[in-house]
């Protein structure tokens, strides 16, 4: 790690201990803020004041507002649900970038598109605040017991000094190249994700329609070849117990999908196997299951299956 000036002081700020600020404190951003106030001094601002009011209540303090945020923090953390308002938290008028200091570190652990992820990204270099593109997978679960993946782009010596915070609430963290390639990679994980639970739905109908039930197709594929984290997740966790309370709704994973598409197409990568999949959970939005969790998706294919869904219009 180099000993220029700016990362020693960067570095001595983070050694007497660092604030950390969290913008978004939702599904994700709310048990990530709890974990970090755990550790270190903390601070947290979302557009919901109730969202707000109750991560006050567990010690986190709250901000008036994404530049009081950016005033009083050396780390900021980004949480938000997509591209705009990671745009506007950071590049708005009262947004946190222009409160932050030249050894500051601004982490976006957002699922958002690649374009704004350098759009931001630049913004920083250009005012000398650090950026790691570090998106998380695992889930609200996941992310309450500290047991996050998180995929970094950006510059390892920066993931170094602010990995303490992070591990805070990820049980693995990749550094996975330069920034930009985190987004990239959470991309291209959700997109087979996607693609591998509509997969698991239509083997499951397949099976239904053949006489196989549900526990004897889970027990039989979960041991054989057919093995996947989609088919376990989904399947076990949701369609066995037939409970569809979200964990992730299918919407966000309709946003996500969605985004990994056209990125492929940006960089001229032709989807055969599963090109059409924002179709299927478009599909799936209207037909009324949109905040269910996305294991829901088989109501798509069997209308029998009870998700508690409110019927939306018919295509």
């Amino acid at each position: 790690m180099s000993d220029s000036p700016r990362e020693t002081e960067r570095q001595q700020t983070f050694d007497a201990g660092p604030t950390v600020g969290v913008v978004g404190v939702g599904a994700i951003g709310d048990p990530i803020a709890r974990r970090i106030a755990g550790s270190f001094e903390t601070v947290a601002f979302d557009i919901d004041d109730e969202r707000l009011a109750a991560i006050a209540e567990a010690g986190v303090e709250a901000a008036s507002g994404t530049a009081e945020l950016g005033r009083r923090s050396d780390i900021v953390l980004l949480s938000l649900p997509a591209g705009d308002a990671v745009e506007a938290a950071v590049l708005g008028a009262e947004g946190v970038l222009a409160e932050l200091s030249e050894h500051d570190v601004l982490v976006d652990t957002s699922t958002i598109d690649p374009e704004t992820t350098e759009t931001v990204a630049a913004a920083c270099e250009e005012r000398g605040v650090e950026f790691l593109d570090s998106p998380v997978s695992g889930g609200p679960r996941n992310a309450k017991k500290g047991a996050l993946t998180a995929m970094v782009g950006g510059d390892e010596a920066i993931l170094d000094v602010v990995r303490p915070v992070i591990e805070s609430f990820s049980e693995t963290i990749y550094h996975v190249g330069e920034r930009g390639t985190g987004i990239a990679m959470k991309l291209a994980n959700n997109y087979m994700l996607a693609v591998n639970s509509a997969v698991v739905c239509e083997a499951l109908l397949v099976a239904r329609r053949a006489g196989i039930d549900d526990e004897t197709f889970f027990a039989v594929a979960s041991r054989a070849s057919g093995d996947s984290y989609a088919l376990r997740r989904n399947v076990e966790g949701f369609v066995l117990p037939g409970e569809y309370d979200s964990e992730a709704d299918l919407s966000i994973v309709h946003k996500d999908v969605s985004l990994a598409e056209r990125f492929a197409h940006d960089l001229d990568v032709p989807l055969l196997a599963g090109g059409a999949t924002s179709s299927i959970y478009q599909l799936a939005e209207d037909r009324g299951l949109s905040d269910r969790d996305f294991a829901a998706l088989l109501a798509l294919y069997d209308r029998s299956e009870d998700v508690g869904a409110t019927e939306g219009t018919q295509p």
